[in-house]
């Protein structure tokens, strides 16, 4: 769906992506952004990112809108060479035959490197049709693209996601990072970074916001980081400022 279409009322020119960068674990580098949605005119109707969710849950409107969000974050990948683009998706996309085929011709028309895009699965979606999801994974990841299981342990699949999906990359969810003082949470950080690394797969750390908790987790092996400690999410421009400046992203939160 082109730009500046509407649907319940509510037009794409009111909705723009922010960026919120991943670092290297010893926070000297970004090494990708992950993008968000956010509302360029908020009103009191659609006020927050979940407004905008809430209209369009219809499964045509979701698909509108992930389309809409894939093209704009491949565009603007564009603009940092150096960097990987993740984005979430809905559940739909991976259980649709003809997602792959639809997604890499998008990515070949804009032009940017399959490499440098990464679509993120939310662990807790449901997957359900398992065979047309791996079908799907394995043809995108045959040219390039990543995949990545998004908030890891919050659900009851996470077991069996990693053992029928061939993704690339764990994160792992705020909730656990936040908890990492505590015994039970810093146990299952542990757990899951070693499980991860044994599987070959690289771990991404969500919600840091304390030195104590990037010492835990640079310290546990995670690869890289994800929060407010180093960057909120950030503007298209502000990331063309920071990757310009060649310096890592700390205090952009203050």
């Amino acid at each position: 769906m082109p730009d500046g279409c509407t649907r319940k009322g509510v037009s794409f020119d009111d909705l723009t992506l922010h960026y919120q960068p991943q670092v290297s674990a010893d926070g000297t580098r970004v090494v990708a952004v992950e993008a968000l949605l956010r509302l360029s005119r908020p009103t009191p109707r659609l006020a927050t990112p979940a407004d905008v969710l809430a209209y369009f849950e219809a499964p045509e409107d979701a698909a509108a809108l992930d389309w809409w969000v894939f093209r704009r974050a491949a565009i603007d990948a564009l603009r940092w060479p150096t960097l990987t683009v993740s984005l979430n998706l809905t559940a739909e996309r991976f259980r649709d035959p003809t997602f792959a085929p639809a997604a890499l011709a998008l990515i070949e028309e804009i032009g940017v490197d399959p490499r440098r895009i990464e679509l993120e699965i939310v662990e807790g979606a449901y997957i359900e049709d398992f065979e047309t999801a791996v079908a799907n994974i394995r043809a995108l990841r045959d040219r390039g693209v990543r995949i990545a299981l998004d908030d890891f342990g919050t659900g009851f699949s996470s077991l069996t996601y990693l053992l029928k999906l061939p993704v690339d990359k764990v994160k792992i969810d705020k909730s656990f990072v936040d908890g990492v003082g505590f015994v039970q949470s810093a146990a299952i950080v542990h757990s899951v970074v070693a499980l991860g690394r044994a599987l070959g797969l690289k771990l991404t750390a969500e919600g840091v916001e304390s030195e104590d908790q990037w010492r835990f987790l640079r310290a546990a092996g995670c690869h890289y980081l994800q929060g407010w400690l180093f960057a909120k999410a950030l503007p298209a421009e502000a990331i063309d400022e920071l990757m310009a400046s060649g310096v890592a992203p700390r205090g952009l939160a203050a």
